[in-house]
């Protein structure tokens, strides 16, 4: 990457505050998860299974409400990349991101985008940017073209996220790492 966007990025990074819920995105939920080593989202209800060491809990990711806990059981496959939930052990598996592959959405249908950026090793930064828009065109030459460069930090960690992404809907976002677990939601 060139020095100049970096050192670009990286002061705009460094300068930027974090969002919280800022419209159409509201936190739903800001809690620790104790563990975690994969997460997927269940695409005909947009809920979150977070699978850790310590079993595994679903999320309602419209409120952030824990709706189903299970510390006996992860029921979390490996070699597949998928999890059963066993509160509802005879549905399909969920597929899975976390510590052994897989992935979440990096965008929505509408045109929401998220990154994940390591400017100055340890430091990361878990970016939203709104439809249209890239960190990226921070900077000439995009600042004589009128190239829209906002974004919203939503982490700054010195851990990598395990999953991050979009539900299949788009309405819901997930950041999660061994330690801590933030959802997003969106109304429109």
């Amino acid at each position: 990457m060139d020095t100049k966007l970096v050192d670009v990025l990286n002061h705009a990074l460094s300068n930027a505050t974090l969002m919280q819920s800022e419209a159409p995105w509201r936190l739903v939920i800001q809690t620790s998860s104790g563990g975690a080593f994969a997460a997927g989202i269940d695409g005909s209800n947009d809920e979150l299974l977070v699978v850790s060491a310590n079993g595994q809990a679903v999320f309602d990711t419209a409120t952030g409400s824990r709706i189903y806990r299970n510390r006996e059981e992860a029921g979390y496959d490996r070699e597949k990349l998928e999890a059963r939930r066993m509160d509802k052990p005879g549905e399909s598996p969920i597929r899975m991101a976390g510590d052994d592959g897989g992935g979440l959405r990096q965008a929505t249908s509408d045109g929401w985008t998220i990154d994940n950026l390591q400017i100055n090793w340890l430091t990361s930064y878990s970016i939203l940017q709104q439809p249209g828009a890239s960190i990226y065109f921070l900077g000439s030459p995009w600042d004589r073209l009128g190239k829209d460069a906002s974004f919203r930090v939503l982490v700054k960690s010195e851990s990598l996220p395990i999953a991050f992404g979009f539900s299949g809907s788009g309405k819901s976002l997930i950041w999660l790492d061994r330690s801590d677990l933030f959802i997003w939601n969106r109304h429109t």
